[in-house]
């Protein structure tokens, strides 16, 4: 087995065990709620938009690294499979 094809099975295990339990368990958002769901008011369009950047950039980097990561590698065991001589 070359090293891509070994990178590329690596890496795809890897990314599934992380989008599982990601799905599996609670976001944290959610446990620092609490009560505080009912204080809630609505926001204006400009204070959605940075808690959401907010929360893909600070709290889901990782995941969005790990996921660039893994894509990378999948498409590279692709390559080396179709390449195959």
């Amino acid at each position: 087995m070359k090293f891509a094809e070994l990178l590329g099975s690596v890496s795809t295990i890897v990314l599934a065990f992380v989008l599982i339990y990601s799905f599996a368990t609670s976001p944290p958002v959610y446990e620092r709620w609490n009560d505080a769901t009912s204080r809630l008011i609505t926001p204006s369009a400009i204070e959605s938009g940075k808690a959401i950047s907010i929360y893909i950039w600070r709290d889901l980097f990782p995941a969005i690294i790990a996921l660039a990561i893994a894509l990378l590698a999948f498409i590279m065991a692709l390559v080396v499979l179709l390449r195959r001589e």
